[in-house]
């Protein structure tokens, strides 16, 4: 069940959702006007966003101060586009960070029917449980419910029955990850509202319901980490992260042709492919080396392509490597989808396809 936004008292806030993510190359703020409708459904529209690019690598307090930095900024802008003001965002938590685990709750009916607070109390219950003792539950999903034995309807609340069987997955995420996520957040003057497993946001930002139902993996590349997400028969089995993304590649570039970080990064989004074409051979870049003004080396498209496909292909591996292994869950995710800055690398399609064996 995933956490909904709580009522606000401020009356400018009570129309208000604004959502923060901090990625490995730009903070990213959204506010969004969330429109309540007559039958208790909601729709929202983004009426304000606001990126600042991800400070230069530093350590220590240096790299707090420049997120903190990057935090207020991405914020303000947000805000002043929006022409409002927020105190509260909810806030993205990585992949690498989650703890998630499939669990079943069965529960006794006092009154003999269902009602929401029978389910609520389950799903409760299955998110203390499945827990570990170092994270925070976020999430609890329900996958499916069973009656007295017998499965049951995707809503049980109306159904008469004595025993309440609750398949769900629960989410959860490393406490001391969101005990210093939220102090970071407070010391610029905010408040989080909620904390949201980013590869579930992800999913469903841009998964259709039917890849959902089917069965699909959804891998969000992002440039420090790579966030991934299952859905099988309608419902989230498995979510998590790898700790590497597209900044890895940026830096392979870097390092073996001796470019500053910025060059490679440019030659990546603007020659970069997971492929090698027709004539890449004898297409030549230019790299100012690292150190040495005014010297530059020269490498064909093809050999950048040589760079940059292996470490992709370690991306889709090491995403494989987490997906279940069941055969009946196996044999229904036949498909997969790109998201994140990552995604955007010429014939990363192709070369998903390749490593992981689905379209």
């Amino acid at each position: 069940m995933a956490q909904k936004h709580k009522t606000r008292k401020r009356r400018n806030e009570e129309s208000l959702a604004a959502a923060l993510d901090i990625g490995g190359s730009k903070i990213s703020c959204f506010i969004a006007r969330v429109h309540e409708e007559e039958d208790f459904t909601a729709s929202a529209e983004i009426v304000g966003v606001g990126c600042y690019g991800a400070p230069a690598p530093a350590r220590g307090s240096a790299a707090t101060e420049a997120i903190e930095t990057g935090v207020r900024n991405a914020v303000e802008d947000a805000e002043r586009m929006a022409g409002e003001r927020v105190g509260r965002l909810v806030v993205a938590v990585p992949g690498k960070h989650l703890r998630a685990r499939r669990i079943g709750v069965d529960l006794e009916i006092a009154g003999g029917v269902v009602a929401q607070e029978d389910v609520d109390d389950s799903l409760a219950e299955g998110l203390k449980i499945a827990t570990p003792p170092d994270c925070a539950p976020l999430h609890a999903l329900p996958v499916g419910f069973r009656l007295d034995g017998e499965e049951g309807p995707a809503d049980p609340v109306g159904l008469t029955g004595g025993v309440l069987s609750t398949q769900m997955f629960a989410v959860g995420a490393r406490r001391s990850y969101l005990d210093n996520l939220a102090d970071l957040i407070e010391r610029c003057d905010l408040k989080v509202e909620e904390f949201v497993a980013a590869p579930y946001a992800a999913a469903e930002a841009v998964l259709l319901e039917d890849e959902k139902e089917l069965g699909v993996v959804l891998i969000d590349i992002g440039a420090a980490s790579t966030d991934f997400a299952v859905y099988d028969n309608g419902a989230l089995a498995v979510c998590g992260g790898v700790p590497v993304g597209a900044g890895h590649i940026t830096r392979d570039i870097a390092q073996i042709f001796g470019a500053p970080l910025a060059h490679a990064e440019r030659v990546k989004t603007l020659y970069g492919s997971a492929l090698i074409g027709p004539g890449d051979e004898h297409r030549f870049i230019d790299f100012p080396q690292l150190g040495v003004q005014g010297e530059t080396a020269r490498a064909s498209r093809a050999e950048v392509c040589e760079v940059i496909l292996p470490r992709l292909e370690e991306i889709f591996e090491l995403v494989a490597g987490e997906l279940p292994d069941d055969g009946m869950r196996r044999s229904g995710l036949r498909r997969a989808v790109l998201t994140g800055g990552g995604s955007l690398l010429v014939c990363a399609r192709e070369g998903a396809e390749r490593a992981l064996g689905r379209k």
